[in-house]
């Protein structure tokens, strides 16, 4: 039992993020809109330093508590976000260790927002940036109904995380310029959908409820070009966000002093579970609560902008912004052009450069950012707890054979979402892998029983069969699946995967569920041996058949198949023919190997799949690997 039982300040806490959203845009006042009434009685930072220009990046430092460079997700794309380091502890994993149910929500598919570990549910809309409000009733869809019925459904303390897209999508429908006056307008309409959405969760007094928004927003400048004209820049539009909190015991109070969004992340486990964070932000529970404020240097990251995920470092951002009172310097390591100093005080944001007139200032800051970005190098992550993610229970155990690995597999799967999970190889050589360095993998000699049971610590175990791309929703849509039979004895058998409770593995299981749709499961898939069992059935008695008996033993294949009902009942090489609607009826104790010709294969792989069986191989494709 890891050590680790913090207090529960409030039975459930719900952070509503809305995506692009201005606090000097917002009249914080109990007659305004409907965000501005939760706000007038909330406690708001309404001066918040984003850390990163984008919502990936800025999201990803927010719940770590790290700078891009730091974290590793500096760059723009899945890929990218695919290097953070799978050692911190988030925000979610907090929650999740305290014992809460962690639930994330985004409107839009495939954005990943915020990092993806600590999150059991990892859910969204199914449709695209860009696409949602085409296919949608705004933020309404079949898919978010059914995750709040769930998260309303869900008995124990929850942590819920609902990423709203909608002002953003509003917005990007007025093309890459977005106008003052219609901005205000969308603001309003997000405001009005916001309160639908808000009634729709059941939310109590004991809880708490987060307000915030990703970054800033820079309006009626086309921003894009603005960048290959002049160089990126860190306008003060895009720089400033808010956070908020509405509960028992917090003041309804508008914070104005600048703090950095590495900040949040300390102050939200102090003022929710009492408990510290170790990162690069400061905790402002005491700006909160007594006004006690400590004023710090601000650093800021463009990411890695329209670089090939190939050649993004994670190490390295492109563009760097330090905020130190009211100086503010913006360094470009790749653009000449892009080199600001700015006085706030005395000119309006990029009207007077000053770094000739303060060449003192320049240096000082620009070794101020050489000192900082060079410790990236050396940085060691360390939780501030006692213990690390090694150390904390598993609910699923991943097994992958040695033959079937591949690079692109494994980093798929070290990427997912949901509980926490191990993942083991079988390495038969023992031989040093690039992968012995995660936490999260574990390499065993053989397969046999007695080896995956004693090195396997989770509560499922899952037998992957086929080697691919995993979707980021995989251990979720799974995670789901098992609490729709979690009093049940079952088996969950897929055409990708086995999935068994560690404790049925050994002994015959009394349900078998097949999990036919396998949502979002895989992005693609290669062929290759199944591990679902080595009890075979052959499906076609002819020449290929009579090669397929040798290719896997006498002892091994235990039935033919064929639709040819002259054959059926009748023996070949000492095997029995079974008709298919037998076949159904035993179908996932086997693994059964279509031996016939390419074009009746195709017949035959139709003819399963239409009947909800999927655990099969082409006797072909195996034969010539």
């Amino acid at each position: 039992m890891i050590p680790f039982n913090p207090k529960k300040k409030y039975k459930n806490v719900f952070w509503f993020l809305l995506d692009g959203l201005r606090p000097d845009f917002l009249q914080i006042d109990p007659k305004g809109n409907f965000v501005e009434k939760l706000l007038s009685n909330a406690t708001v930072f309404n001066h918040v330093v984003t850390t990163a220009a984008g919502t990936h990046t800025s999201m990803h430092s927010i719940f770590s508590s790290l700078l891009p460079s730091f974290n590793g997700a500096t760059g723009w794309s899945i890929e990218a976000l695919q290097n953070f380091n799978q050692n911190i502890f988030t925000i979610a994993d907090f929650f999740q260790m305290a014992g809460y149910e962690t639930f994330r929500y985004n409107d839009a598919d495939g954005e990943r927002g915020v990092p993806m570990s600590g999150f059991k549910r990892w859910e969204s809309s199914g449709y695209k940036i860009g696409k949602v409000l085409f296919k949608t009733d705004l933020m309404k869809t079949a898919r978010r109904d059914k995750f709040i019925e769930d998260v309303n459904n869900c008995k124990t303390n929850k942590f819920v995380y609902h990423h709203i897209e909608l002002l953003h999508e509003l917005n990007c429908d007025l093309g890459r310029m977005w106008k003052h006056e219609y901005y205000r307008r969308n603001i309003d309409i997000t405001a009005q959908e916001f309160k639908k959405l808000y009634s729709e969760y059941i939310i109590g007094k004991d809880d708490l409820v987060i307000l915030s928004s990703d970054h800033g927003v820079l309006l009626d400048k086309n921003y894009m070009q603005d960048g290959e004209d002049n160089g990126e820049r860190h306008y003060e539009e895009s720089v400033r966000a808010f956070f908020s909190l509405l509960g028992n015991d917090i003041t309804s109070q508008i914070l104005t002093k600048p703090i950095s969004a590495l900040d949040i992340a300390p102050t939200l486990l102090h003022v929710a579970l009492d408990v510290s964070m170790n990162g690069q932000g400061h905790d402002q529970f005491l700006y909160m609560k007594n006004d006690i404020y400590q004023q710090t240097v601000f650093y800021r990251e463009k990411g890695s902008w329209n670089v090939p995920s190939e050649k993004q470092n994670p190490f390295s951002s492109d563009v760097y912004y330090i905020r130190d009172g009211n100086w503010k310097y913006v360094f470009g390591e790749k653009d000449p052009r892009c080199e600001w100093l700015i006085n706030l005080d005395e000119s309006p944001d990029y009207k007077i450069n000053l770094k000739d007139k303060y060449p003192e200032l320049v240096k000082k800051y620009r070794e101020n950012i050489t000192k900082k970005f060079l410790e990236v190098q050396n940085f060691e992550y360390k939780s501030g707890l006692p213990f690390d993610k090694d150390c904390l229970n598993k609910m699923f155990s991943i097994i992958l054979d040695e033959k079937l690995l591949q690079n692109s597999t494994i980093k798929s799967l070290l990427d997912l979402s949901g509980p926490y999970y191990e993942i083991l190889i079988c390495n038969s050589k023992q031989k040093p892998t690039f992968y012995d360095k995660y936490y999260k993998i574990k390499t065993i000699p053989t397969l046999d029983t007695d080896t995956i049971q004693s090195n396997c610590s989770g509560e499922w175990i899952i037998f992957i069969k086929n080697t691919g791309i995993w979707s980021e929703y995989f251990l979720s849509d799974l995670y789901r699946y098992i609490q729709c039979h979690r009093n049940k004895d079952v088996k969950i058998v897929s055409r990708n995967y086995l999935a068994v409770r560690k404790e049925d593995f050994s002994s015959t299981t009394k349900i078998e569920l097949f999990e036919k749709k396998e949502v979002r499961t895989i992005v693609h898939c290669c062929p290759c041996p199944s591990l679902l069992s080595t009890k075979y059935i052959l499906f076609g008695c002819g020449k290929m058949g009579q090669e397929a008996l040798k290719y896997f033993g006498n002892d091994k294949v235990h039935f033919f198949v064929d639709n040819d009902p002259a054959l059926v009942g009748k023996k070949f090489y000492g095997k029995e023919v079974l008709s298919f609607s037998e076949l159904k009826k035993i179908s996932y104790n086997y693994t059964i190997i279509i031996s016939m010709g390419i074009l009746l294969a195709l017949e035959v792989k139709e003819q399963l799949e239409s009947n909800d069986i999927y655990n099969y191989q082409l006797f072909q494709n195996m034969k010539n690997t």
